[in-house]
């Protein structure tokens, strides 16, 4: 009996490797968001060190001019924090709808395991059955052989 294959073994490896991709581009996603997620964290940091200076500078004595920077920075902070925040959000349905996707991947790598076990049980039934007949054949022969001589 020849030996096994799966016949849409191509088609198998070829799910596997989509579903390795999209875990991997998931993956990067990830450390995307946390790199934004660290930026935000960055910049509130950045403002309450403005304030400290701020308050610092008043107690040591400041000119007009120079308290006028302060809010002028605040407020280019909090831009940016806000433009970091709808890049977290746009990150974040990438991220969902990466998700559904990896979860289709692996419905459909699964479906497609589910049927390589199953045409391998099917496979390892005939082999078994077809083996079990040649030693039955091999008995009965031998039991001839050994009627004939005696």
């Amino acid at each position: 009996m020849k030996r096994y294959s799966f016949r849409l073994e191509a088609v198998l490896k070829l799910k596997k490797l989509k579903e390795e991709n999209c875990r991997s581009e998931l993956g990067r996603l990830n450390m995307q968001l946390q790199k934004i997620e660290s930026e935000i964290d960055r910049e509130k940091k950045e403002i309450t060190r403005y304030y400290e200076i701020q308050e610092n500078s008043l107690s040591k004595g400041i000119s007009a001019h120079e308290i006028q920077t302060f809010p002028i920075l605040v407020k280019g902070k909090e831009k940016n924090i806000a433009l970091l925040d709808q890049n977290k959000s746009r990150q974040q349905r990438l991220i969902a709808d990466k998700k559904i996707e990896l979860a289709q991947l692996r419905g459909d790598l699964k479906i497609f395991e589910n049927m390589k076990q199953k045409d391998f049980e099917e496979y390892r039934k005939a082999y078994n059955k077809d083996m079990d007949q040649k030693v039955e054949e091999q008995t009965r022969n031998w039991l001839n052989f050994n009627e004939d001589e005696a």
